[in-house]
């Protein structure tokens, strides 16, 4: 997993920490606590790929507040 990658997404899964989605852009929150915007071409492919890996999505964790 350390070295898996998305395509066009300069960084490895392992490096993800949560996400959320906004107006079509994914901003991702880095392990290192920077902040990233993402585009890809299949928003929803994109969402699978990170379910799959487990990457947290931020607005999940705010429903259930």
């Amino acid at each position: 997993m350390k070295n898996t990658f998305y395509p066009k997404l300069p960084y490895p899964v392992a490096d993800l920490s949560a996400y959320t989605l906004s107006v079509g852009i994914f901003f991702i929150s880095l392990k290192t606590e920077e902040i990233i915007r993402f585009e890809p071409e299949d928003q929803e492919h994109f969402k699978c790929w990170l379910e799959k890996f487990q990457v947290r999505n931020i607005k999940k964790d705010l429903d259930k507040l």
